[in-house]
């Protein structure tokens, strides 16, 4: 850590999360852009959406650099007791029973089993679980398809818009777009 992962755009409903982890005032401070809603220009209409609409749970989130707020979260899992393993795979999940119960790895060190009571497949594509244990992993057709990214530097926010706002439009021909700064 950190480690690179294409950036996120957070939603308002990730605060409370972030409060019950106790880790909101450290990705506050860190500075990454406050996001306060979203623009859409879709089949020829504009809309906006704000985040400070009554009942929602917060009204802004943030955009964030996935490696710095990836380490600041594990930072924070640090500081909270967890036993953080870096440069380690996860290669299978232990069962007894019928439930989860440890987790086999390979790190730096050599290898070893961890014990658990509760267990998040976070292993992301790799699917520890869902691809390579329960071949419970199913794709939806509608999602396999073709994304591109890229950065720009030196732009500026859309006029009329909401701080931070990301931006999601209809191109011609099916395809779209999600700016965002």
């Amino acid at each position: 850590f950190p480690r690179y992962h294409i950036g996120e755009s957070l939603l308002p409903s990730l605060l409370p999360i972030l409060d019950v982890l106790g880790v909101r005032e450290r990705i506050e401070r860190h500075g990454f852009v406050r996001k306060e809603g979203a623009f859409y220009g879709w089949g020829g209409q504009e809309w906006q959406l704000g985040f400070d609409a009554q009942g929602r749970p917060a009204a802004y989130s943030f955009q964030v650099v996935r490696s710095q707020f990836d380490h600041l979260l594990l930072q924070h899992a640090r500081t909270q007791g967890v036993c953080v393993r870096e440069e380690t795979t996860a290669r299978s999940i232990v069962f007894e029973n019928g439930r989860a119960t440890a987790a086999s790895w390979t790190g730096a060190g050599g290898d070893g089993v961890t014990g658990f009571r509760h267990v998040i497949d976070a292993s992301g594509r790799a699917g520890v679980l869902a691809a390579r244990q329960l071949w419970t992993r199913r794709f939806h057709d509608v999602f396999r398809n073709v994304a591109t990214w890229g950065y720009w530097g030196g732009t500026n926010p859309l006029p009329g818009t909401p701080e931070g706002a990301i931006g999601v439009f209809s191109l011609p021909d099916h395809g779209w777009s999600w700016p965002i700064p």
